[in-house]
């Protein structure tokens, strides 16, 4: 999972300030089914960011505990 207090991403910054604008355009009745369609393309853009990025961090975790466990092993075989 992401920390939290890691500073977003500028793509991730662009993303959400473009959406936001779509939705806010959407609440106030002006926007049109190409931006409608724009402003899902975002939401499905980000989201597939957010889980890309866990599952760096799943892979990073993963393999600096095989490394420990490679370590540990090298340990007890001495």
């Amino acid at each position: 999972m992401t920390d939290p207090y890691d500073p977003p991403r500028p793509r991730d910054y662009a993303l959400k300030e473009e959406l936001e604008s779509l939705r806010e355009q959407e609440r106030e009745g002006h926007a049109t089914p190409q931006e409608q369609r724009r402003a899902e393309q975002l939401e499905r853009r980000l989201r597939a960011d957010e889980h890309g990025a866990e599952v760096r961090e799943r892979r990073d975790a993963d393999r600096e505990d095989d490394q420990q466990d490679e370590e540990e092993r090298a340990r007890h075989r001495r």
